[in-house]
């Protein structure tokens, strides 16, 4: 049975986000110039749904699938909601519909700890990480990282653009924090090379290729671009390159975000990697329209599904 929409018609591919803006805007003029056509919809609008033939309703398709979709941002939500809206998106690829990037590698970047744990078990750099419910297990990993002579930082296990990170110098700063849900992510801090001088690089790898890259500069340990600091266009070593593609594949990503950090000895340190990435800071720094790149490797992607779809 087709599901999907009607093609006789443009090709039609669902933006999803709860808040459309400049990325929006940026993916729908791609898309356009590429023969689709772009329809905004959120994924908190979507629904389960046995009257559809496919079991979901996306809002502006009558009951029937779009033929590629677009994750560009998913609001908060209870545990309960966010389920329901991976739901949606597993069962897009369920049905041969392209999804980038698909509810798989979402669930594994959303997730700081899981992204780290991917990253620890596939042999590739990464800080020293502690993930822990217990407030007594998470001082006694402080204690001992201080003791060390190592600093910690703290994130929310599900977090972005650098809100709610607290650096730990001291067992002081730990007692001071009070984790969101009451999980316990820590990382170690990598130290910059220069004092008082913090920069990392932002890689976007979109189908196994770094289409962009930019430093991040900040007098302050937060390099963040929503956080203010300086972006410049980067070159990219090869080492950076080879790190940044194995991270994306390690999630199952068409293409990432990856933050990397170098240490005091000069080696690269994969810090996160992001499969919801936003790219302005990228645009301004380096004048490169990702949503083309975005938009090429989509239309790639669903010619053989289009073709099918079409029989």
């Amino acid at each position: 049975m087709n599901t999907h929409a009607n093609n006789t018609r443009s090709p039609r591919v669902v933006i999803f986000n709860d808040t459309h803006g400049w990325h929006s805007d940026q993916l729908c003029r791609a898309l356009l110039s590429r023969g689709f056509e772009p329809v905004l919809s959120d994924l908190a609008a979507c629904r389960i749904d046995f009257a559809s033939p496919a079991g979901i309703k996306i809002p502006g398709f009558d009951g029937q699938l779009p033929d590629a979709a677009i994750v560009r941002g998913i609001a908060p939500g209870s545990l309960e909601q966010i389920t329901l809206r991976m739901d949606v998106l597993h069962t897009l690829a369920e049905h041969q519909v392209p999804v980038f990037n698909p509810a798989s590698a979402i669930e594994l970047t959303v997730d700081k700890a899981r992204t780290s744990l991917r990253l620890h078990n596939a042999g590739l750099p990464t800080p020293a990480t502690w993930a822990v419910e217990d407030w007594h297990q998470a001082e006694q990993v402080t204690v001992v990282a201080l003791s060390q002579g190592h600093s910690l930082i703290c994130k929310p296990l599900f977090g972005c653009q650098g809100k709610g990170l607290y650096k730990i110098d001291s067992l002081a700063d730990f007692k001071k924090i009070h984790p969101v849900g009451e999980a316990w992510y820590l990382q170690q801090f990598v130290a910059p090379q220069q004092a008082e001088y913090w920069q990392d690089w932002r890689l976007l790898v979109i189908g196994d290729q770094v289409v962009a890259a930019m430093s991040r500069q900040s007098r302050h340990w937060i390099t963040n671009f929503a956080q203010g600091a300086q972006c410049f266009a980067a070159t990219v070593t090869p080492e950076m390159a080879e790190l940044a593609i194995r991270a994306t594949r390690c999630v199952e990503a068409s293409y990432a975000g990856v933050d990397l950090i170098r240490t005091a000895t000069g080696e690269f340190s994969i810090l996160e990697v992001n499969s919801v990435p936003a790219w302005k800071g990228l645009f301004q720094a380096t004048g490169i329209d990702v949503a083309a790149h975005i938009a090429e490797m989509l239309a790639n992607a669903s010619r053989q599904s289009l073709q099918i779809n079409a029989v």
